[in-house]
């Protein structure tokens, strides 16, 4: 769904910061413990469902694998009290050993003829190294080809890094997920150059969640995978979580995926 200019008071750059700080001061300790965690500990971990909603991460489908999602959301821009979906479609290629890229064709409604509004993504992905942390590089290029309503937004580049550190809580292994990043349309609802910052962590082989600052305000998500269908899972964002923007809103989605498709 589109997003509607608005302004960027200071609570937001506030919030902004104290995310961003967050995510600073917690990767470096989280890294120098990872060599404490063996290698079964981690595999185990990375079996739970980690997640992280509401901004675009450093990583991209593998090469291979196609997605599909529909969303939903009770209101329309977060302003306007009609609800309305939008769709995705995407693929993952691998380019040799040198980065991976994800294609992506965005839907940006369904209220009237399906397919008349929409853009392009291309974003390349690529692991920065093979230490005890898990680490990826993120280059994208949104808003291309945009056509009918979405025709009005302009082509944005952004960059993020993506962390995937284990930790011990109680007798259990869990992964984190940590990004940083930033674009040039991002900030004021996807008009002004901006920053991005998130954390998730998986809880179970089922469920994970994560928290995000996309820019203006912050979302809060939760992933839920379909036991027994492991193409199928299902996420909950509340949007603007905390209204800082006054455009709280809940978006649904449902995400299908099959692998080696090539």
């Amino acid at each position: 769904m589109k997003r509607i200019s608005g302004s960027t008071g200071p609570n937001l750059i506030s919030s902004a910061r104290i995310l961003v700080s967050l995510l600073m001061l917690s990767v470096p300790a989280m890294a120098m413990s990872q060599e404490s965690i063996s290698n079964d500990q981690k595999a185990s971990a990375f079996e739970r469902n980690v997640t992280l909603l509401g901004i675009q991460p450093a990583t991209v489908a593998p090469a291979g694998l196609a997605f599909a999602s529909l969303a939903w959301t009770d209101k329309r821009d977060g302003i306007k009290d009609e609800p309305d979906g939008s769709a995705a479609l995407g693929l993952g290629i691998g380019v040799g050993d040198l980065f991976d890229l994800q294609f992506t064709a965005n839907i940006t409604s369904l209220e009237n003829d399906f397919g008349d509004s929409g853009f392009f993504d291309i974003r390349a992905s690529r692991q920065l190294g093979f230490g005890s942390v898990p680490t990826f590089l993120g280059l994208g290029v949104t808003n291309v080809g945009a056509w009918g309503d979405a025709d009005t937004l302009e082509e944005g580049v952004s960059a993020a890094i993506t962390a995937f550190p284990v930790v011990q809580i109680g007798g259990g292994f869990y992964p984190l997920m940590l990004t940083l990043g930033g674009g040039t349309e991002v900030a004021d609802f996807g008009t002004e150059p901006g920053a991005l910052a998130g954390i998730g962590i998986g809880l179970t082989e089922a469920f994970g969640t994560s928290v995000a600052y996309n820019g203006d305000n912050v979302d809060i998500g939760a992933s839920f995978r379909i036991p027994g269908v492991d193409m199928l899972g299902f996420n909950v964002i509340l949007s603007d979580a905390f209204n800082m923007d006054d455009r709280q809103r809940v978006v649904l989605s449902l995400n299908w995926i099959v692998d080696n498709v090539f």
